[in-house]
């Protein structure tokens, strides 16, 4: 499992910026239908490969990150949000 911090507070558009790049570089990317939970986080889940990705503006936590199956460093690590 791989888990990259984007943002160590809320911010809606760098959740949507971060989907969108993960949409750009993955073609052949499958996406589920956006949940939003009664707190007002906002999670974006993905397969590829048969591999779950998450996108997380986490209330709870206080963070955008990414949980996935799949190794995504070549697309976030080097990009600044």
């Amino acid at each position: 499992m791989f888990d990259y911090t984007i943002y160590p507070d809320n911010n809606p558009k760098l959740f949507k910026d971060t989907c969108t790049l993960i949409e750009k570089e993955l073609t052949g990317l499958s996406k589920e239908n956006l949940l939003i939970d009664v707190d007002g986080s906002t999670i974006q889940v993905y397969y590829y490969n048969n591999l779950e990705i998450k996108v997380l503006d986490d209330y709870e936590v206080g963070a955008v990150y990414v949980i996935s199956e799949y190794n995504l460093d070549d697309i976030l690590r080097n990009e600044s949000f």
